[in-house]
């Protein structure tokens, strides 16, 4: 009788278990990761746990989707044509870059099976930065031909979060336990660390002048999230604490006058840091992207939902 007992309370810890996995799978396949807007300001792309890459029109019209396996990160359209850059993790698929003129699909190999979450552009479109889980850094061709491979992370046991070109020159920019700045041969040029506290930063955008830049980080329990400017050195300039969530994306105008971040809130900054805007949400922010105008924002949430901004963070448009 113990015996019997014994295997049915096995019984019911695996049922409950693969339950509580299934329900949490669930609730994070709802998550809306990423957002960015084309460069002639006609087509936004979406990405997140939705097994598909989403493009829709200007006006949030269901323009096209792409089959992908479970989590797409970060996306990244290339400045001047239909090629977007694509982050994965928690798949067997790569991350990859996909032409929409064509559709043709172009894995990017040599990615850490975990995945990645940065993804950038240079400055003149010639080059894509991915940073994977492992705390390693690609840089590949237009074609996605691997060109060269190196470590960030040193002293560190982190995946990189977010990486970022610098607006004028090849150097690379990395967050993750710290901030730190790279050649393009890999070389680490510093390593700043952002505060006090061992908390994790997730997103870095930096001004198109190259003279700052703004990280946002995770917060923890004790401590808020932390909006930062920094000069081109990596000299601190300005810290901000009134968000009650993590600051997941940044991204800058087209203009260069104004920030948007997504948290708890969207947010729109100056180039001093000062709040000019603020627009409410029910849900998390994740995604977050300015038309070419600057006169619209799109953001992609943890709830599934897709919101049109106007550039005074007031709501236009939400879909589900």
């Amino acid at each position: 009788m113990i015996t019997i007992r014994i295997q049915i309370l096995r019984l019911l810890t695996i049922l409950i278990t693969i339950f509580c996995n299934q329900a949490f799978a669930q609730k994070t396949k709802e998550i809306l990761w990423t957002t960015d807007w084309s460069p002639n300001g006609e087509l936004i792309a979406i990405g997140g746990n939705i097994d598909s890459l989403s493009i829709y029109s200007s006006n949030l019209k269901l323009y096209k989707s792409f089959p992908v396996s479970n989590t797409i990160t970060r996306i990244k359209w290339h400045p001047s044509i239909n090629i977007i850059g694509v982050a994965t993790q928690m798949s067997s698929e790569k991350s990859f870059l996909i032409n929409l003129d064509s559709n043709e699909k172009i894995d990017l190999n040599g990615i850490s099976p975990d995945g990645a979450r940065g993804i950038d552009w240079n400055f003149t479109g010639d080059y894509l930065a991915v940073a994977d889980n492992d705390g390693q850094i690609f840089i590949y061709n237009i074609n996605g031909e691997l060109i060269r491979k190196f470590e960030n992370q040193a002293n560190s046991t982190k995946g990189i979060t977010a990486i970022a070109w610098h607006p004028k020159k090849n150097i690379l920019t990395t967050v993750s336990d710290k901030i730190r700045f790279l050649d393009m041969e890999g070389s680490l040029l510093k390593s700043v660390k952002h505060r006090p506290e061992d908390v994790l930063l997730l997103s870095i955008a930096w001004h198109k002048s190259g003279d700052f830049f703004v990280t946002g980080d995770y917060g923890d329990e004790k401590d808020k999230s932390l909006l930062q400017y920094w000069n081109e050195q990596g000299e601190l300039l300005k810290s901000i604490d009134i968000s009650k969530g993590e600051y997941r994306n940044l991204v800058w105008n087209a203009k260069g006058d104004r920030l948007a971040s997504a948290s708890d809130a969207l947010r729109i900054w100056d180039i001093n840091g000062n709040l000019i805007s603020e627009g409410n949400s029910k849900d998390y922010l994740w995604g977050i992207s300015w038309n070419r105008k600057g006169t619209r924002i799109v953001t992609s949430s943890m709830e599934q939902k897709i919101i049109l901004w106007n550039k005074k963070a007031k709501r236009m448009k939400t879909i589900e």
